[in-house]
């Protein structure tokens, strides 16, 4: 729901900022929305990481196409870079085999599952939050 206002603010407010406004806005809310849901569609789907990826390609290509020209290519860049993270970690935290980190029990891994992801979704609503007050200041 955020993300949504956000998004749509992008659309209202584009001609107002300059360039390099518009690239730190298009950094922060790329990375943090491909990297959460990345990690959420790794953790629903955990056979198809490619989706997570494409997906934060997709966010990185429509964030930075509403702003201006020089925010496309950082757009998809940090879009992509989120989403690979947000896999990786999905992808850690249920196997910590693949780091070598010890586990002591199914019930570590659940509960660090739901631990990450809440914390991962009160971060991202921070962000979002903390962008919709700087285009009112």
């Amino acid at each position: 729901m955020v993300f949504l206002r956000t998004y749509h603010t992008f659309k209202q407010k584009q001609v107002i900022f300059d360039d390099h406004f518009t690239m730190t806005i298009c950094m922060m809310t790329t990375m943090a929305s491909s990297f959460v849901f990345g990690l959420y569609v790794t953790f629903l789907l955990p056979d198809f990481q490619m989706v997570s990826i494409l997906f934060g390609v997709w966010i990185g290509w429509k964030i930075g196409s509403e702003l201006r020209n020089p925010a496309k290519l950082n757009g998809l860049y940090n879009g992509t870079m989120g989403g690979i993270m947000g896999t990786m970690l999905g992808a850690v935290i249920q196997n910590p085999d693949l780091c070598n980190i010890p586990i002591e029990s199914e019930t570590m891994i659940a509960g660090n599952m739901y631990g990450i992801a809440f914390f991962a979704a009160c971060l991202y609503t921070l962000i979002l939050i903390f962008i919709q007050y700087s285009f009112r200041v």
